[in-house]
């Protein structure tokens, strides 16, 4: 029994629409349309994934300042380090699904090895810089928070350039994708037509 081909699948609708419309002959080249399209949904999920990774970590940012602001109080401390540590599991989750995205796509994965040191020594920055400082008072959060300022910067900065360039890959492919759906189109020829003079 053959697999029906699933038509709400967006590579598979474009996939139909490209030999609906293509003749026989270019049927082949048709074929090249779905990996397109698949290499560039893929692509668009890398930079989602990229894009959600730099939304966590500026929360976890966010979440760092509560922890120190309002960690006086135990309750509150316990709610706004579950809430940090948490923050802090997900973005780790996001940049291993990130690296095995973009290792599939066979794109350079310098940025991704950059977050991971980057991902480990920040950490553990805010980690000694809770020991060393504790939250029982706001001088103490104070120097807390003046002893990792600056540490997330380069973490910023290179998830940005990240997605800036999966977003420029993300344009070139689209490109690739319209140039073949456009090979596997008829031909329209159109009657020569002459000029009277």
């Amino acid at each position: 029994m053959t697999e029906s081909m699933n038509f709400f699948h967006p590579s598979s609708f474009w996939l139909a629409i490209a030999l609906a419309f293509g003749p026989l002959s270019s049927q082949a080249e048709c074929t090249q349309v779905l990996e397109s399209i698949d290499r560039l949904q893929s692509m668009v999920v890398a930079e989602n994934t990229a894009r959600d990774a730099l939304a966590t970590i500026r929360r976890n940012a966010q979440d760092w300042k509560n922890l120190l602001l309002r960690g006086r109080d135990a309750n509150e401390r316990k709610t706004m380090q579950n809430r940090f540590d948490t923050q802090a599991n997900t973005y780790v989750n996001r940049l291993s699904n990130l690296r095995a995205e973009m290792s599939q796509l066979s794109l350079a994965l310098d940025h991704i090895d950059t977050l991971e040191r980057e991902q480990l020594r920040l950490f553990e920055k805010y980690r000694a810089a809770l020991v060393h400082h504790g939250l029982d008072s706001l001088e103490a959060a104070a120097a807390a928070d003046r002893e990792v300022q600056g540490a997330d910067v380069m973490t910023f900065r290179t998830l940005e350039k990240t997605i800036e360039v999966l977003s420029a890959e993300n344009t070139e492919q689209f490109k690739k994708v319209r140039q073949s759906v456009s090979n596997c189109q008829p031909s329209l020829t159109t009657p020569h037509t002459h000029k009277l003079q």
